[in-house]
């Protein structure tokens, strides 16, 4: 039976998604994240960023507050909906998103919830703008070094900090790695050469992608 490993835990129905296909399942969060205690820097909530559903807790308890928000991926969006929320912009990746707020917004002043570990394309496009951006850290993210004597059918990977710690622990490719958006898939060329990304940005929908592959490589 071919196994492909998820580098984040999944709920039970993610799980049931791929063991119904009967394809086996390995599943691990390869980052941890905690949620950081705010007391400052959440005072203007005009124009909101948040390029990770990980910001999304410190951000709960100042809902009220908040005015238009500018996210990226549509399960932060649907998760921003959930909370009663409704995103104004949804990008597929931060510098995208970072170039429209540029184009229809060069007089705003933004305020990024993001983590210890936030990528640059966003925060130096706005520099080099001239758009002022007051970047909050609200989680932080540890990496769970985790090594396997196996090579799965394919790897998972939702973040390229996932990508790197991954290959860093385990010498041995997959051999098929699938991610969950470009940017991902970015890292991911720079570490194994068999590639895929999901259509959607959703868990489920790299589930799906990779359940695909392997359903056509038995062709």
């Amino acid at each position: 039976m071919a196994t492909i490993l998820s580098t984040k835990q999944l709920t039970l129905p993610q799980q049931q998604l791929v063991l119904h296909s009967g394809i086996g399942l390995v599943h691990y969060d390869i980052l941890k994240t905690e949620t950081l205690k705010v007391d400052t820097g959440l005072n203007n909530l005009a124009h909101v960023i948040i390029t990770s559903k990980n910001a999304l807790p410190a951000l709960q308890p100042y809902q009220d507050q908040v005015g238009s928000v500018y996210c990226v991926g549509s399960s932060t969006a649907q998760a921003l909906e959930n909370m009663g929320i409704k995103p104004r912009i949804v990008a597929s990746n931060a510098a995208e998103l970072a170039m429209q707020l540029i184009n229809t917004l060069p007089n705003m002043q933004f305020t990024y919830l993001c983590g210890d570990h936030r990528r640059d394309e966003l925060p130096d496009l706005f520099k080099s703008h001239k758009i002022t951006l007051k970047e909050v850290i609200v989680y932080k993210s540890a990496i769970v070094h985790k090594s396997f004597d196996r090579i799965f059918a394919a790897v998972l990977f939702y973040s390229p900090r996932g990508v790197y710690a991954f290959a860093k622990a385990n010498k041995h490719q997959p051999q098929c790695s699938i991610c969950i958006g470009e940017t991902t898939a970015t890292a991911a060329r720079e570490k194994f050469s068999s590639v895929l990304v999901a259509k959607k940005q959703t868990v489920e929908n790299v589930l799906v992608t990779a359940i695909k592959k392997l359903r056509d490589d038995k062709k």
